[in-house]
């Protein structure tokens, strides 16, 4: 009897730590889905099918995580999420959804999301995204602060300087 009352208690703790786990992300998505003020249905749909939250090794009490996202007309998704000690980046590029180690993302531009910088990117909206077709990419801050979270994202047309961003 108390060998089965020890499992039975043993699976509650397995199954209400790992509910807690699932039902953390999913709200933090769905927020970033609202972010963005975009009916962007598909991109959520990539963000649940990568679950990039689960693949860092972060601790909730205080980091921030970045994220770059384009969903092209073409239909190719570039995703790239980092905070200060890891950096994962999946494409579909290649007709299924799959981790890459190429830079989806110039330097630069990954440099003016790490340093949150909105007043640069615009620049950099306005004078160098001149590409055809003009995709818009959607970056995102996570801040987790004390177990809680604040979420802030932007969205820009992609941008490109050849004589900076040519070899990156």
């Amino acid at each position: 009897m108390k060998l089965y009352l020890f499992y039975s208690i043993l699976v509650f703790i397995v199954a209400g730590c790992s509910t807690q786990k699932y039902g953390y992300n999913p709200k933090i998505y769905a927020k970033i889905y609202d972010c963005h003020k975009v009916d962007m249905k598909l991109l959520n749909k990539y963000r649940e099918q990568v679950n990039h939250l689960d693949m860092f090794d972060y601790p909730k009490q205080n980091d921030t995580i970045y994220i770059l996202e384009m969903n092209g007309i073409q239909g190719n998704y570039l995703f790239t999420a980092w905070n200060k000690s890891d950096t994962i980046s999946y494409t579909n590029e290649s007709g299924k959804l799959a981790s890459t180690k190429n830079r989806l993302f110039t330097k630069y531009m990954t440099r003016l999301v790490s340093e949150w910088n909105l007043s640069e990117i615009k620049k950099e909206e306005e004078t160098n995204s001149n590409l055809l077709p003009s995709e818009t990419i959607y970056a995102t801050k996570i801040v987790f602060t004390k177990g809680k979270y604040y979420i802030d994202c932007v969205s820009f047309k992609d941008f490109f300087n050849l004589q900076r961003d040519g070899m990156n």
